[in-house]
């Protein structure tokens, strides 16, 4: 394909992508309200269920953001759809029980990783971030603040459930392996802590903590997951070795023969003429 029909193909897939963002963002506007009390639940009364606009336009505008936010995360399967469907003829022919595995998989980590945050870790950092010092401090919450803060809370927890789905596509591509992650686990776990830190929305210690250690056990099931993708690949290294190990030590071996090879030459030469040592004797 040429460049031009590249470009032609990307923007049909960036279409479709579109027409479903926008139907979905149509869809979400008439729940917005539903939408609205489900992103309070995690606080648990404490805003008394309702939020503290300080412009005229702030509540239109934060339920405009609310139904965007619902239609991406609607449109996400289709979005890995035809990114993949993109890249695929770059990689190589996988097959297509392997794309839908894929989709499949990355989509469901997603929604599982939006659950999980909203279910666990955001309700532990709003109560604890809402409760601190109310002696010293009024709290007067506005939507622009608080829906951002869960919603990018939400949409990094669903991001660090990717983790799997990318080592999945790496493992098979045979970019990497078992063997490899457990080399840099150490080094993992520093890089995932200050990437939990950077993705976080808020700065606070506590929010990056809860965000990190999800992160962290992605990546021991990102272990196992290129394990069973590559079962073979630890065997192999250990029969690599044993090879090696053989090899080093026929490798001393015929050093030794060297060594003892004149001795027996020596013998050898008194056997084949032994007339010629009579005949020096004589």
């Amino acid at each position: 394909m040429t460049l031009i029909e590249h470009l032609d193909e990307l923007r049909s897939r960036i279409i479709k992508v579109g027409i479903v963002f926008v139907l979905a963002a149509v869809v979400a506007w008439f729940f917005r309200v539903d939408i609205f009390k489900l992103l309070l639940e995690p606080a648990q009364g404490q805003l008394q269920g309702k939020l503290y606009v300080t412009s005229v336009a702030e509540q239109f505008v934060s339920d405009m953001k609310l139904a965007l936010y619902v239609a991406f995360v609607v449109t996400i399967p289709v979005l890995l759809y035809q990114l993949w469907a993109f890249v695929a003829p770059a990689v190589g022919d996988l097959g297509r029980v392997f794309t839908y595995i894929l989709i499949t998989l990355a989509s469901s980590l997603f929604v599982a990783g939006i659950v999980f945050g909203y279910v666990f870790v955001v309700p532990v950092g709003v109560q604890f971030l809402l409760s601190w010092a109310p002696d010293r401090y009024d709290t007067i919450i506005t939507p622009t603040n608080y829906m951002a803060f869960v919603t990018r809370f939400l949409l990094a927890c669903g991001i660090v459930f990717e983790l799997p789905a990318a080592t999945y596509v790496a493992a098979k591509l045979e970019l990497i392996d078992a063997s490899l992650l457990k080399r840099y686990r150490k080094h993992a776990i520093v890089v995932n802590t200050i990437v939990a830190a950077a993705i976080t929305p808020s700065p606070d210690p506590f929010s990056m903590l809860l965000l990190a250690v999800p992160l962290i056990g992605m990546y021991e099931l990102s272990i196992l997951i290129a394990r069973y993708v590559n079962p073979t690949t630890e065997v192999t290294a250990h029969e690599l070795a044993r090879e090696d190990e053989v090899g080093d030590r026929d490798d001393e071996d015929p050093a030794e023969d060297e060594a003892g090879e004149p001795e027996t030459d020596g013998f050898e030469d008194a056997d084949d003429h032994p007339e010629n040592g009579h005949e020096r004797d004589l």
